[in-house]
């Protein structure tokens, strides 16, 4: 019974922060012009089977924590008193098929969404594509939103160690080991795809070689555990 009651407290412990993180991160973004109005999603992977999602069509500057949905892996709610982010099957799949994956960040940001619609991968032509862990930036293939099939095509496109992946005349989605490690992930993506549209207008980019990256990739590789720790202590409300 105390090992129960234990259970329980750790999961509601586990929700709860869950959503402050959500609400705070969702903010964070759309101040940054990551997210607007309600376009895009966020979510947290609070157990093997459980995840906490914003929820569908509502602007992230009036969510709050009580909003978010909790979902099994299934989509279905288990608790919340909207309706998840349409988007929650991709979620879903994503969490099922990449166990290294804890949160993901969904955004129709600018410059990767131009990107997304020319069916342009982001080659390295810098070398902060090493925080996707990835020397290129795949599209995948499009399909109405909210669908299984849209859910399927991103798991196909998305397998590790990826961090993101292109939609195909969409958008972008970032992952990771911390909601913090997804948004940032979001946030370089959408600033290489600057970078990579606004060389693009002027000539023929030049792309790091896989050798060039392969040093960069250690570099960042030895990093990340303390990246990742500095990280989560960081605050995220706007």
């Amino acid at each position: 019974m105390h090992g129960e009651q234990a259970g329980d407290q750790a999961r509601a412990a586990a929700v709860a922060a869950a959503r402050d993180q959500l609400v705070a991160c969702g903010r964070v973004l759309l101040a940054r012009g990551l997210l607007s109005q309600t376009s895009g999603n966020l979510s947290i992977r609070v157990s093997d089977d459980e995840v906490c999602i914003t929820p569908s069509a509502m602007e992230y500057d009036r969510i709050e924590p009580a909003d978010i949905v909790v979902t099994g892996l299934d989509g279905e709610v288990r608790s919340g008193a909207r309706p998840p982010s349409s988007e929650t099957p991709l979620h879903c799949m994503v969490y099922e098929s990449r166990p290294d994956v804890a949160a993901i960040v969904h955004t129709h940001s600018p410059h990767a969404t131009t990107l997304a619609i020319l069916g342009l991968p982001i080659p390295a032509v810098h070398y902060m594509i090493a925080l996707a862990q990835v020397t290129r930036i795949e599209v995948a293939g499009y399909a109405t939103y909210g669908t299984e099939a849209l859910a399927r095509n991103v798991r196909d496109a998305f397998g590790a160690p990826a961090r993101a992946v292109l939609i195909a005349n969409h958008g972008l989605i970032a992952a990771g080991a911390t909601l913090a490690e997804a948004a940032d992930v979001a946030e370089a993506v959408e600033t290489l795809a600057g970078l990579y549209y606004r060389a693009l207008a002027i000539g023929q980019p030049n792309v790091l070689s896989q050798e060039q990256m392969a040093e960069v990739l250690v570099k960042f590789q030895a990093r990340a555990p303390i990246w990742r720790t500095a990280r989560a202590r960081e605050p995220r409300s706007g």
